[in-house]
């Protein structure tokens, strides 16, 4: 049976582009700044509309063709993205602003290494907030688990069936296996291009949810994430081909 490579999936997954709607506000445009910055890579344009009435002020309201699909007040937005700027990344078991959480079928181009973190926080929120299933992250080199040591240790004693894909040497791959986690070593480029965490929903198509990319240039990283079932399930089964038995605690 063909499964389709990494890289096919990112080409080949469609995406929707999305309004995010400042309504009624009652700042400065540069208060903005941040958020601009922050959905510059991404395909969400933003724009700022007034009711009739003036009211509610501050409220952000996410849209795509037209539909409705999450709310939030400005400010927990802001204080999300600005924790971004400032190079904060959130524990896992913080949910995310709904906005941000509704984002899926979203392609974004040149994410650095600091806002795929940001990224992959949302799909393991996800896993860790249901407590069961299978997640699969790619982090092209072991020794990275490192600093996210705390987030895959929460992750494995939570419940969570954990596979961790990337070249590494005995040390990174024992550090890796001490914490619980299923290590699937490997040096080919499929591996070493790309970044991903996945969670299978414990098959659950409601839960599903994935971050994909690929590594074009140094430290930019093109992609996209999703909730689609169909894609969540097509990444996983490839990554299923990218395992090594030998490997794997």
């Amino acid at each position: 049976m063909y499964y389709m490579t990494l890289s096919e999936i990112i080409s080949g997954t469609g995406t929707d582009d999305k309004v995010l709607r400042i309504c009624n506000f009652t700042g400065e445009r540069s208060d903005l700044d941040a958020m601009r910055e922050y959905f510059s890579s991404q395909e969400v344009a933003l724009a700022i509309d007034r009711t009739e009435s003036g009211r509610p002020r501050d409220v952000v309201v996410l849209e795509s063709g037209g539909l409705f699909l999450a709310a939030d007040s400005l400010g927990a937005l802001q204080r999300y993205v600005e924790g971004w700027r400032e190079g904060e990344t959130p524990d896992v078991w913080t949910a995310p602003p709904s906005v941000v959480d509704a984002m899926t079928e979203t392609r974004f181009t040149s994410y650095d290494k600091r806002r795929m973190i940001h990224a992959s926080r949302i799909v393991e929120f996800r896993g860790w907030n249901a407590g069961e299933g299978e997640l699969h992250a790619g982090f092209q080199d072991l020794s990275k688990i490192d600093f996210q040591k705390n987030v895959y240790r929460n992750l494995d004693r939570k419940g969570l069936d954990v596979h961790v894909y990337g070249e590494g040497d005995p040390e990174s791959i024992g550090r890796a296996k001490e914490m619980g986690l299923r290590v699937h070593e490997s040096d080919e480029e499929e591996v070493l291009r790309h970044w991903w965490v996945a969670y299978d929903g414990d098959g659950d198509d409601g839960d599903k949810s994935v971050l994909l990319a690929q590594e074009r240039g140094p430290n930019e990283f093109y992609g996209f994430w999703a909730d689609d079932p169909s894609v969540v399930d097509d990444t996983i089964e490839r990554l299923r081909t990218l395992q090594s038995p030998a490997t794997t605690a």
